[in-house]
């Protein structure tokens, strides 16, 4: 596994540039930031506020577009060149608010009181790529005396490597030396609780639409994201015990900014 993850870094470090040496590309820089909720085996599935414990992203991008920043009807631009754009993307994002809420947390006795004590926390580190692509022709869209576009609305899919750094605790005690503090599902520790670092690939579906400025374009974006493990909260006790037959999943709500570096050239 290991092996892979090195061919799929190699492969999203190499120059694009190269792959496409006989096209004519446009570059763009992207920054942008907002709110990440997860979904753990913290809480009950399906219960809203478990699915709602919000944190924080930030991520900086760069867009490859398929056509030349200097728009020419004889460019012979292609229905792929006139809508869609690549982006490579790396992303950070922290969840220090994971806890168990719903009807077993709300329960009076030892177990409720061991479910409410347990907290933790994530941090992912996430690189990838998406293909994002736009319902407008791009090249329309980016022509400066075209004021009537000024809304670009887009759709996405993609893959990505994440690295993730887990912790749990409790506010009874150390679970470590003394699991009796944990609920049932998660006492056997070395099979349930796993706060090693780590890493994973993921899945993310987008949408979200550009808006023009005079130099730069606005957007906002709302990604879901498909992790292939079930270990990024740090939890992943037999399912029999648990009820957790799911991986983690999160949505990331972002807003930023995008600028073509062919006008910061300028």
């Amino acid at each position: 596994m290991k092996f892979l993850y090195k061919i799929f870094l190699l492969l999203l470090l190499i120059p694009l540039s190269n792959s496409y040496a006989q096209l004519d590309l446009s570059h763009e820089v992207g920054v942008s930031f907002g709110p990440v909720t997860m979904q753990t085996d913290y809480g009950e599935r399906h219960h809203l506020p478990s699915s709602m414990a919000t944190s924080f992203g930030v991520s900086v991008a760069h867009y490859l577009s398929f056509y030349g920043s200097n728009y020419n009807w004889r460019n012979g631009a292609s229905f792929f060149s006139d809508h869609f754009k690549l982006k490579t993307e790396i992303s950070f994002y922290t969840n220090t608010n994971l806890e168990h809420k719903g009807q077993y947390a709300e329960q009076t006795g030892p177990f409720g009181d061991q479910i409410r004590a347990m907290k933790g926390s994530t941090k992912v580190l996430n690189i990838g790529t998406q293909l994002e692509y736009y319902f407008k022709n791009l090249e329309d869209y980016g022509l400066l005396f075209n004021d009537d576009n000024k809304f670009a609305p887009y759709v996405s899919a993609g893959v990505h490597y994440n690295s993730f750094d887990p912790e749990v605790s409790s506010d009874l005690g150390n679970y470590i030396t003394n699991p009796s503090v944990l609920p049932l599902p998660w006492q056997d520790v070395d099979n349930s609780i796993f706060v090693e670092k780590d890493n994973t690939f993921s899945l993310s579906f987008s949408a979200g639409t550009r808006y023009k400025m005079n130099n730069f374009d606005l957007f906002v974006d709302a990604r879901w994201q498909y992790f292939l493990s079930d270990k990024i909260d740090g939890l992943d006790a037999p399912s029999d015990l648990s009820g957790s037959k799911f991986n983690d999943t999160l949505i990331y709500f972002s807003i930023g900014a995008i600028f073509d570096l062919s006008n910061i050239s300028r």
